[in-house]
This record gives structure tokens, sequence and C-alpha cells, in this order.
């Protein structure tokens, strides 16, 4: 009779353990602010790798470039970055703990060990930066359309599991994803 207790003990306290421990167990958060007023633009749970990409037009080559981030340990870490051009201000050597590769697109710097728990990124508008992003699984948004002329703070922070929820501003929501790739412009 005392172990069918204890069993039905357990069954019962099992909950109320995963419970406690949903409260404590922290996972990293992904989130865009407005640097300036402080608005929470997009916040969502990030899984160890998940990738956030920039995409904006160069304003002095007007090449596009690209920029990939993960999500890791509580940090974006700068995989990749990929241009068309090596000249003004573009990168032109392989980082000293990375590699590089040339493809027909692109010239890709891999690596380099950068990473950061905060930056900031400046949105330009339709005559200069023509900004894109992209965090997965939501598609590509023209950021240049949606933020013109703002400073975003783009952050990964830790917080409990059971706070976690995706919170998408209005006009973030609302505009369309899945955009083509912006190119190269003319003066």
């Amino acid at each position: 009779m005392d172990k069918t207790k204890d069993k039905i003990m357990m069954l019962l306290l099992l909950p109320l353990l995963f419970f406690i421990a949903l409260t404590g167990w922290r996972v990293d958060f992904f989130r865009l602010l407005d640097s300036v007023s402080g608005e929470v633009l997009f916040a969502s749970p990030a899984a160890l790798g998940h990738k956030f990409t920039t995409r904006y037009i160069h304003s002095v080559e007007l090449t596009p470039v690209e920029d990939e981030y993960y999500v890791v340990d509580g940090k974006l870490w700068s995989w990749e970055e990929r241009v068309r051009s090596s000249k003004a201000g573009m990168p032109s050597v392989r980082p000293e703990y990375g590699r590089y590769i040339e493809n027909d697109q692109w010239m890709i710097y891999q690596g380099g060990r950068l990473s950061w728990e905060t930056f900031y990124y400046r949105i330009g508008n339709e005559h200069l930066g023509l900004n894109q992003s992209s965090f997965e699984p939501f598609g590509r948004r023209n950021f240049y359309e949606i933020f013109r002329g703002r400073k975003l703070s783009v952050s990964v922070y830790k917080a409990p599991f059971l706070y976690s929820s995706v919170r998408f501003a209005n006009s973030l929501m609302y505009a369309p994803e899945g955009v083509p790739a912006v190119e190269r412009r003319t003066r």
C-alpha cells in the first residue's frame, strides 16, 4: 500500500515540479528595440543557433552587403559577411579566426569570433541604405520602409521560459514578409 501511495504522491507532484522548473528555466530571447523610445518592436525566444540576417546597400559602392548573426549562449555572434566588392571600407582580408570564400556572386568572410549582447542598427530609407532584415522563421522585411531613419537596438538576453512569447510591433507584424532582396542602386 505504501508503494502505491508513494506513486500517487509522485504523480501529483510531477506537474508542480514541472511548473516550478519552467519558472526558473532561462532561455535566450532575441529583441529589437527602438533606441530612442525604448519601444519593443520584436521579441521572441531564440533557440541555440537561431539566425538573424541584415542586408543593405553600401553607400559608396552601391552594392548589397549581408551580415549573418547567430544566437549562441546569450549573444549575437557574427558568423558571416557577404559583399560584392572589397573597396570603400568593406572587408578585404580574411578574419584572423575565420576564412575567406569567393563564388560567382559573393566574397564571403566567415568567422572572426565577434559577438555582442547588444548592437545598434541604423536604418536608412529608400535612397540610402535600403535596409532589410530577417529573423527565422519570419522572413525578410523591408526595414527601410517600416523603421525609416530610426536607430534600432538588436539584443539577446536571458529570461525565464514561463514568460516567453513572440511580440511584434504592429508596424512589423503587418509589413509584407518574404520580400525580394534589394540589389544595386544607381545614383
